[in-house]
């Protein structure tokens, strides 16, 4: 089978008119018909017929069967051309959240400047969600994600460095300066700082709240921790963030959750399910998972 003639058959699955397809991919219709006469020779079985009162193309259950696998045949052919691609180049495509890189990766970067992998980096810089997708896209090929629980995607392997719980951030000038533990629900009333949607906080401050039964009142949305940790600072709100983002030098206050939810900041090195990483690659990993005595 070629691997034209199933894109034509994904996208005449898709549209449903060999015309469709034809305009699609800038070819002539009987080169589209071709190519499903094709496939259905070397399966032997009818992929498609012309459904006449409907003026479609209608797929039949073989065809639904193979539009399954030919999707993944598809999608492994371009990961496995963007990773021949990256080998070439002999660059370490790595995703890194912002709130990750501030907070963890300084702690092995000595390592990493050590055994000369440094320049050999090209960084993909954005939220954890975001960079799951571009992992699965094949546009990096290893990431630290944050999640608020443990990833569970069955195209994704994972380690697990370590878990990390979620603190009330406040001014010391805020009633909550003096409180060891606080429950979520005696937050209603009170004006919140946040990082924005893509951050694994605000999605923790939605769990939160909707376990309350109240809708928090944000005043601020950022993506910028130091930001959000200077509005509280000034009492324009609280906040919520892993303990660690709080160093002795900030002036703020942090308060437990009383009965805590299970959701926490939980990083993981990721790669995609069954992907080979090279020599240099494996020993960026190896710094990486360094990370985990160095955390805990």
């Amino acid at each position: 089978m070629k691997l034209r003639d199933l894109e034509y058959f994904c996208y005449l699955y898709q549209v449903g008119t060999f015309t469709g397809v034809a305009n699609h991919f800038h070819v002539e219709q009987p080169t589209v018909t071709l190519a499903i006469k094709r496939l259905e020779a070397s399966l032997n079985a009818k992929l498609a017929f012309r459904n006449r009162s409907k003026g479609v193309i209608q797929i039949t259950p073989a065809g639904e069967i193979l539009y399954r696998h030919a999707t993944s045949m598809l999608r492994d052919a371009e990961l496995a051309g963007l990773e021949i691609s990256k080998y070439n180049s002999k660059k370490i495509r790595f995703g890194l959240p912002p709130i990750i890189g501030s907070l963890y990766f300084p702690l092995v970067i000595d390592q990493i400047i050590e055994e000369h992998l440094l320049d050999d980096l090209e960084v993909d810089e954005n939220g954890s969600q975001q960079l799951l997708l571009d992992l699965l896209g094949g546009k990096i090929d290893i990431a630290l994600l944050g999640s608020p629980m443990p990833i569970q995607n069955t195209a994704i392997q994972t380690t697990m460095l370590t878990s990390r719980e979620f603190m009330v951030i406040s001014s010391k000038d805020h009633w909550l300066a003096n409180q060891e533990q606080v429950a979520f629900s005696d937050l209603q009333n009170e004006r919140f700082i946040t990082l924005n949607g893509k951050f694994i906080p605000a999605n923790v401050l939605k769990v939160y709240s909707q376990q309350a039964q109240f809708k928090p009142h944000i005043v601020f949305e950022t993506e910028s921790i130091s930001t959000m940790k200077r509005l509280v600072e000034k009492n324009a709100g609280i906040g919520l963030l892993v303990k660690d983002a709080v160093s002795q030098n900030d002036q703020l206050s942090q308060t437990t959750l009383e009965n805590p939810l299970p959701e926490r900041f939980n990083i993981s090195i990721a790669t995609r399910k069954g992907y080979l990483a090279d020599d240099h690659e494996q020993r960026f990993i190896d710094q990486l998972t360094k990370l985990q005595s160095q955390i805990n």
